[in-house]
């Protein structure tokens, strides 16, 4: 009699301390949403008032059949904010019998009609989502009878285990909620053990080796699924810790790696490039998806030994502080370099990685991104929501023809780097929809201190009828531009110019490597984000927009210089007076010297490489280089791995080369 006394205590204890676990859940996924939801009070009053007597908005198309921004769930989105303000602490209508009585009416809307969307995702995830905020905000005032519906929908969730990173933690975050709110600890263990199991490093979908982010193939996506991926898991982390489910220190540990190694580089505080996330490129607003602001308070609460690196987090985001350094992402071809007056982005491409997609009627001008395309930020200002106006054949640093569609994708492609200073290259083909035009060509970006310098070499053609050109940005025009003399000032129109030597605009100097033919676009443009999206805007967007192309009548080698500028004179004197000098730009081997002895370089073949009149730097195989400072940086751009011999000056250094483009050094003396 006793031992069943003693089970039935404790089987009580299990479902006690389940029940709380579920309850802390449920209560810190409430606190996360009072904590960062922003109130829409201005707006409650026009909603109440709005409202029809079916439960329906009359701003709302529920006939739209949009797949990728279906706009029928802005109708639980409505709801959700709505229940926010009533069940916020901070809110002025906490508690209000008007507001729940119409949020009752617009729920009951949604209830009774169980809208579908054409594409999986909304219905599996994006109507859930809503409906499990809108649950756990009211789950105390809810009817038994809408409570037990407001559950069907939120259950039309599926948890498919064989579902990859950002998909899966979607769906595995919902199957969590759904099982707290239900009593269903099995499920919550069984969705919370999923998400761990995508906590991890691999070269499938997810975090890569180096910390960036891919999803949807080898596609570098991390302010799109990523975003999805980290944000939610660090969230999830935060909700559990203290727990019997909490996350153990090493996953913790994972995703603010992620963080700190690979989200905060590919962005300028809270701004990023098109590059970092594929097609949703084409999304109004998704320029400044790099903010974390709001996750950072959580961040310190779950990890409060990282205080003083979440503070510095705090404190980039903010615009207060920059990144300082060169950092390759060699799974996913993306170059990152900090200064403290910009950042410079390049995403390369190789047959290792995927051309930007376009499905769900986005992206439906983006097909050269992902092909070499280079980004200069400052302020984040430059291109922030300019894409609707944007000429997509004359993307920032792409090196094209008219016509040209996409790129031909190739193995070399890769970077050096010493952490502070680097250089990216790539074999460069971009072809027209029928595969009979081509351009081929040798690329290289050389980072060092507040310069890019960009090389050009072997430039092919194949049945091409017009000129080669490289844009050398296209960017939001901020105040004049000055040419050549700072008399020569350009403040709207297009203009082709002869013997150009220099440029500057908005902190930046463009300089040709030898004076060149530059189309020079500084005007009023127009154009909507409908054109790019479906999902978005039909409404006229009128920017004006700074566009520097140079042509390439001749097809020499070439190159130009970006740099920071505060002022035209300053762009003149960098021109006059370069501290650089470039050792080749062929076929064969792409180089340059600093005048400190700083040597950067790209190898396509077995070469040799003079250095100045005496020494010489030899390899015997395709490889990167970099010499600074005495010692020598390798890396291996095909991703072949094994031994790599390099002679300078006669001395010789036998190198194994990891297999994943990453560097490795070795000292050497100082020449």
């Amino acid at each position: 009699m006793r031992r069943i006394g003693l089970n039935i205590v404790f089987i009580f204890l299990l479902v006690a301390g389940a029940q709380a676990q579920a309850d802390t859940l449920l209560n810190r996924y409430s606190q996360y949403l009072f904590r960062t939801g922003i109130l829409p009070v201005k707006s409650i009053t026009g909603w109440i008032r709005t409202l029809e007597p079916d439960g329906r908005w009359p701003d709302i198309d529920y006939n739209d059949k949009e797949p990728a921004a279906w706009k029928v769930p802005d109708h639980l989105k409505r709801i959700r904010d709505m229940a926010l303000c009533w069940a916020a602490p901070a809110s002025p209508d906490r508690n209000s019998a008007l507001l729940l009585a119409a949020i009752e009416k617009a729920l009951d809307h949604w209830l009774l009609k169980r809208y579908q969307s054409t594409n999986w995702w909304h219905n599996e995830i994006g109507i859930p989502r809503y409906m499990r905020d809108i649950l756990i905000l009211l789950r105390k005032q809810l009817s038994p009878q809408r409570m037990k519906q407001a559950l069907e929908v939120l259950n039309q969730l599926r948890v498919h285990e064989d579902y990859l990173a950002g998909n899966l933690v979607w769906c595995a975050d919902l199957g969590m909620h759904y099982g707290a709110l239900t009593g269903d600890e099995k499920l919550v263990q069984r969705c919370r053990d999923l998400i761990l199991r995508e906590i991890k490093t691999g070269t499938t979908e997810g975090i890569q080796p180096d910390y960036s982010f891919q999803q949807h193939g080898h596609r570098l996506q991390m302010y799109q699924y990523g975003k999805a991926f980290l944000w939610e898991s660090l969230r999830i982390a935060w909700q559990l810790k203290g727990t019997t489910l909490a996350f153990p220190e090493e996953k913790v540990a994972l995703l603010t790696g992620m963080m700190l190694n690979g989200w905060q580089w590919m962005a300028r505080g809270i701004y990023t490039v098109p590059g970092t996330m594929d097609r949703s490129a084409s999304r109004k607003g998704e320029l400044e998806s790099a903010d974390v602001r709001a996750l950072i308070p959580f961040m310190k609460e779950l990890q409060p030994s990282g205080a003083a690196e979440w503070d510095r987090l705090s404190n980039i985001q903010n615009g207060r502080e920059s990144l300082l350094g060169f950092r390759y992402y060699p799974y996913s071809d993306f170059t990152a370099y900090h200064r403290n007056s910009f950042s410079f982005f390049l995403k390369t491409i190789s047959t290792r990685t995927l051309a930007t997609e376009s499905i769900n009627h986005e992206n439906l001008k983006g097909r050269l991104l992902n092909s070499g395309d280079a980004y200069l930020i400052r302020d984040g200002k430059e291109y922030t929501d300019l894409m609707p106006v944007w000429d997509w054949a004359h993307l920032p640093g792409i090196t094209a023809f008219k016509g040209a569609y996409q790129a031909n994708r190739q193995a070399f492609a890769g970077s050096v780097g010493d952490s502070m200073y680097g250089v990216t290259a790539m074999h460069y083909i971009v072809t027209d929809t029928t595969g009979k035009q081509t351009l081929e060509a040798r690329k290289l970006w050389a980072c060092y201190q507040d310069k890019v310098i960009c090389l050009i070499a072997d430039l092919k053609t194949r049945q091409l009828p017009g000129t080669v050109y490289t844009a050398l940005d296209q960017c939001r025009l901020r105040g004049p531009v000055t040419i050549n003399s700072q008399q020569q000032v350009v403040w709207n129109g297009v203009r082709r110019l002869t013997n150009v030597r220099w440029i500057h605009h908005a902190g930046f100097a463009y300089i040709p490597l030898q004076p060149a033919v530059v189309e020079l676009h500084a005007e009023n443009v127009s154009g909507t984000w409908y054109a790019i999206n479906n999902a978005e805007s039909r409404d006229t967007v009128r920017e004006a927009v700074f566009m520097p192309v140079m042509w390439h009548p001749q097809l020499q080698s070439c190159g130009y210089v970006l740099s920071a500028a505060k002022t035209a004179a300053q762009a003149a004197k960098l021109a006059s007076k370069p501290d650089w000098n470039v050792l080749q730009n062929d076929k064969s081997i792409q180089a340059i010297r600093f005048s400190d002895g700083v040597v950067m370089a790209a190898f396509y073949a077995p070469g040799k490489l003079m250095l100045d009149q005496q020494h010489y730097l030899q390899t015997d195989r395709p490889c990167m280089i970099l010499l600074n400072k005495g010692k020598l940086y390798v890396s291996d751009p095909l991703h072949r791995g094994g031994m790599v011999i390099v002679q300078i000056a006669g001395q010789e250094w036998k190198l194994q080369l990891p297999e994943d483009g990453t560097t490795i050094a070795a000292g050497i003396n100082e020449i």
